[in-house]
């Protein structure tokens, strides 16, 4: 899986994105509500678009949905309201590591914990000392699929901060996030906070456009797309 679309950057209206989790549940003998999760949590979207699109918006999200050809071909989604952390809208600008070097968004290691209540800490470290993390913000993982050339990063994942955290002033940040990092990541992967994404296709069925208006542009669409996570 080398070639993965990019989505076109302008002319979505709103968004849902979640991790989507399937779950069964049964009473017990005694009363208590038992439950188990089936399979790992995946990222799911929906993506509606504007009804106001531009000519040139409107040709490139057709070009985009004849390239995604169903669900055949993968692509990379984003939660459009989290590009960057919150703190830091438009990126990270002149902010140094606590060594000096640039910093451009990655950690130099991490690593996860998880306790015996199943919450996950991820430990990042090598980031500009001070660095505020809020509820909300990312941290994506991004890899090489075995056999696919050095940095194609044609893998890829992300966690979702569910409380703050400040990075120390030795650079090092321990933040508790939603789904936990999967197996599937491998130790090497990088750690990264600028643009965090995941591969996804269109659910069948639910990747929709709107008719031509006489205006020659699609008078809006929706997109549905779930996870694709592979090793």
């Amino acid at each position: 899986m080398t070639l993965i679309l990019e989505m076109p950057s302008r002319g979505i209206a709103s968004q849902e994105f979640e991790k989507d989790e399937r779950d069964a549940s049964a009473s017990e003998r005694g009363g208590r509500l038992g439950g188990v999760t089936l399979g790992f949590p995946l990222w799911s979207a929906t993506f509606q678009l504007s009804p106001n699109l531009s000519r040139d918006m409107s040709d490139d999200w057709r070009a985009f949905y004849a390239r995604l050809r169903g669900s055949k071909r993968p692509f990379l989604a984003y939660d459009r309201d989290r590009l960057f952390p919150r703190t830091y809208p438009d990126g990270f600008g002149s902010m140094t590591r606590v060594g000096g070097a640039a910093f451009d968004g990655s950690a130099a290691s991490w690593s996860q914990a998880i306790d015996s209540d199943g919450e996950a800490r991820v430990s990042l470290t090598d980031l500009p000392s001070g660095m505020v993390l809020v509820k909300g913000d990312y941290i994506g993982f991004r890899w090489d699929a075995s056999g696919s050339p050095a940095g194609t990063h044609d893998r890829r994942t992300m966690a979702r901060l569910v409380e703050p955290a400040v990075v120390a002033a030795d650079g090092t940040v321990t933040a508790l996030v939603e789904p936990p990092v999967p197996s599937a990541v491998p130790a090497g992967a990088e750690a990264h906070l600028d643009k965090p994404a995941c591969i996804m296709r269109a659910v069948p069925g639910q990747a929709v456009l709107g008719p031509l208006d006489r205006r020659q542009k699609i008078a809006g669409g929706s997109l549905r797309a779930l996870q694709d996570l592979r090793e």
